[in-house]
């Protein structure tokens, strides 16, 4: 990956055939995680009648919200109170739905961008409009992948990076070293 700049009103940079398939299928999975395999279910609604949404809401959601079991996910919708379930629960009802609908928004954003690369054979191109939602997916792809390594600071972050290469560990301490550097490069573009 070459270092986003910005042209004519948009970040751009040019990606290989393999980092277009490799983040292609990371925000593929988290979209997978997010929505339980159900994404479909997390479409915007059509309808911006706030009445007709909170009513929808209700009418989905269950009335005690689980916390869920995954790392990953409690990283990405962490407990509000943690050191109160009830409100925790309360606040999950009310916002969880939103939160995830407008997470695999975002990341849809980013597969249409990815796709119109055809494989890494177009430039990418990142309208000035769509650069929010591609640096919170980045931003939540490597909450992912430094969850599931164990980085839960700068010291464990280093303490990765020294891996010999022959660790199977390595090539997601790559893949989380390049999220950060798309995510640097797209900022200092701006």
């Amino acid at each position: 990956m070459r270092k986003f700049r910005r042209k004519s009103g948009a970040v751009v940079t040019q990606l290989s055939g393999y980092e277009v398939e490799l983040l292609t299928s990371l925000v593929n999975q988290l979209v997978e995680m997010i929505s339980d395999g159900q994404p479909e279910t997390f479409q915007q609604p059509e309808s911006t009648d706030p009445f007709e949404l909170w009513a929808q809401e209700l009418a989905v959601d269950p009335d005690q919200p689980e916390t869920h079991d995954d790392p990953v996910l409690r990283r990405l919708f962490p407990d509000a109170y943690p050191h109160d379930a009830q409100a925790s629960s309360d606040f999950r009802r009310f916002t969880e739905r939103e939160m995830k609908t407008k997470k695999i928004a975002d990341a849809q954003v980013v597969l249409s961008s990815l796709a119109a690369t055809a494989g890494g054979t177009i430039a990418l191109r990142v309208p000035a409009e769509e650069v929010q939602p591609w640096l919170r997916t980045l931003t939540s792809v490597r909450i992912a992948v430094a969850t599931r390594l164990g980085i839960t600071d700068a010291e464990s972050a280093e303490e990765l990076a020294q891996l010999p290469d022959d660790d199977p560990r390595s090539f997601m301490v790559s893949v989380y070293d390049w999220l950060g550097f798309a995510q640097e490069t797209m900022i200092s573009a701006l």
